[in-house]
């Protein structure tokens, strides 16, 4: 019944690709890895994020935005895929009276994906949080936020769920917790009034409360007080971002910890640096109560450890340390997690600002968001065997207020860029990126699932850097309540046609230009249309590859599916010399 088509495994910058293509029917090419692009036609991707899926399917959740080629107009786009990196759906969305919805972070819990980011109401840009069904990419819940003022402008840039007691009755109270900044400004400014802030609500988007963070600096100087990453510990968070040093005033690196009620409980933020420093992301390791904080560096231009402790604050310098290389520069962490090789490791993702190499082809090529995966020692800060740089072709779009490098290294934003998750085949990494060919108008996202060797499909190089001690300054915070008021945010969605190649697009199989419009309507609910080829025979699939429907087309044109279930399928088309798969979601 499949067709099985094998390739070879990947030695280091050779472009070939493994390729292995089974009936669509079970949602795959069946191929353990990949690395493939993911394009709209006239529109570039931005502020990628990544996040698995808790539903046992192993899929996950790409989310960002679209935006025109002046770089003026973002659509919240999502897109599922599978582990196999074939696409379920794309999705934007669009409100009838609010303008610009621009997202910066995603997670999921019990099947909803919960977004967050901004949205222009009357001119203010406010914060956001929507909950969407994960099955089908549809708005479930709503709400926006004003701090402080309705006159003020908000985004949300991290968010996460938690089920901490939030006022202090010693029961849980499932929900999320929103960090962002807010500010006088409808565009990024430094020279701004710009505050970090926290929003903690109940599984309802209701406000259960808020706080904000500030500095001791005079109005009109640089301001870099931002909440960009929340990370739960065993009795509170742990906030990174970047807070401004009150001497300086230079941007430092923001390390407070609150409890679950949002009081302070300590504040280790310092300066390292000589102009910007920024803390992204941070991994507690809940064995030894201990919390790894990613920062980068501006004097370095590298990324950077540093190790707390949970309960004092305390820095451990002994395995705290930064980066550095010899021979590059400007390359910055945005995600820390847990290998897939031990529990004693810990893995950080990032981009490369800037790398030229020569490809396979012979071509001069230039890539401003590389990402590389490096793997260290907890203990230490020792690289652990091979750690590899993705080379791929891109430059970033001019023109956008959070463009990653405006810079040298981004001031504010860094999504989530990779997780791991296991599968029937084994344990993998998934990460997020970004292609422009030589040649190319728009910007795709480049997805990569990589085995525990940390070895991508494509052109590669290795990195070997050396780690250094940090001496820091300490830098104080203003930390306290904030008034936040909420109103009901409800958008929709839009169904998105989409393209897909891998990364060598000679080798490409099956999805290359898949057109939706080829099947209509999309959502269905009675009968299912086709524009395409000489058809005879279909047969459609669950999500589980399960046979649920199959026969010969009516007039070689339609499906009647009005007894189908509620949820997305795959269907395969059979005709002469051809076989066509598509998914579509039943309603």
């Amino acid at each position: 019944m499949y067709l099985v088509i094998k390739a070879i495994r990947i030695m280091k910058t050779k472009l070939f690709i493994y390729i292995l293509f089974i009936n669509y029917a079970l949602c795959s090419y069946g191929q353990t890895t990949f690395q493939k692009s993911i394009g709209v036609a006239n529109k570039h991707y931005h502020d990628l994020n990544i996040e698995p899926l808790e539903d046992g399917t192993n899929d996950y959740i790409v989310a960002g935005n679209l935006f025109d080629a002046a770089m003026q107009n973002e659509e919240l786009t999502l897109k599922r895929v599978d582990q196999n990196g074939i696409v379920i759906w794309i999705n934007t969305y669009d409100h009838p009276i609010y303008q610009l919805i621009r997202g910066f972070d995603i997670f999921i819990h019990n099947n909803l994906i919960v977004a967050t980011g901004s949205v222009d109401v009357n001119g203010i840009k406010k914060v956001y949080v929507i909950t969407i069904d994960a099955l089908t990419g549809i708005l479930q819940n709503g709400m926006y936020y004003e701090i402080v003022t309705p006159n003020l402008n908000s985004r949300g840039l991290h968010i996460v769920y938690t089920e901490s007691d939030a006022d202090g009755d010693n029961n849980p109270d499932p929900g999320y917790l929103i960090g962002g900044f807010y500010s006088d400004c409808y565009a990024v400014d430094p020279i701004c009034i710009n505050l970090g802030f926290l929003l903690r609500t109940d599984i309802n988007l209701n406000l259960l409360w808020a706080t904000d963070l500030d500095s001791n600096i005079s109005n009109g100087m640089p301001n870099y007080d931002f909440i960009n990453h929340i990370t739960e510990t065993s009795n509170g968070f742990f906030i990174t971002g970047s807070v401004t040093d009150s001497v300086s005033p230079l941007q430092s690196v923001l390390a407070l910890k609150i409890d679950f009620q949002g009081n302070f409980i300590w504040n280790q933020s310092y300066l390292f640096g000589n102009s910007m420093d920024v803390s992204v992301d941070a991994y507690y390791d809940s064995n030894t109560d201990l919390i790894y904080m990613l920062c980068n560096y501006s004097i370095s231009h590298y990324f950077a450890v540093t190790v707390l402790d949970n309960t004092t604050g305390g820095i451990g310098f002994s395995n705290s340390w930064v980066a550095t290389s010899g021979n590059n520069f400007d390359v910055y962490g945005f995600t820390i997690m847990e290998s897939l090789n031990s529990s004693d490791h810990l893995i950080v993702t990032g981009y490369d600002k800037e790398e030229n190499w020569i490809a396979q082809d012979g071509t001069a090529q230039f890539g401003q968001n590389n990402l590389f995966v490096y793997e260290f020692d907890k203990a230490t800060g020792t690289p652990i065997v091979i750690n590899y740089q993705y080379l791929v072709p891109h430059i970033e779009p001019v023109g956008d207020e959070f463009n990653f490098w405006n810079s040298q290294l981004p001031l504010i934003y860094y999504p989530d860029l990779s997780f791991s998750q296991g599968d029937a085949d084994g344990a993998y990494y998934y990460h997020v990126g970004y292609r422009t060919e030589f040649n190319a108008t728009y910007t795709e996202a480049e997805l990569f699932k990589t085995p525990n060797d940390k070895l991508n499909n494509c052109e590669n190089i290795e990195i070997d850097l050396t780690t250094n001690p940090i001496g820091i300054q300490d830098v104080s915070v203003v930390y306290g309540p904030t008034p936040v008021f909420a109103s009901p945010f409800e958008p929709f969605n839009i169904v998105v046609n989409y393209s897909a190649d891998s990364c060598d697009p000679n080798l490409s199989i099956g999805e290359n230009n898949i057109d939706n419009n080829l099947i209509y309507p999309n959502p269905v609910e009675d009968i299912l249309y086709f524009s395409t080829g000489n058809l005879i025979t279909y047969s459609i699939y669950d999500t589980l590859g399960r046979v649920v429907m199959e026969g010969s087309l009516i007039d070689k044109s339609s499906i009647q599916v009005t007894s189908l279930k509620k949820g997305i399928y795959f269907i395969r088309l059979v005709g002469d010399n051809e076989i066509q798969v598509f998914n579509f979601i039943k309603k």
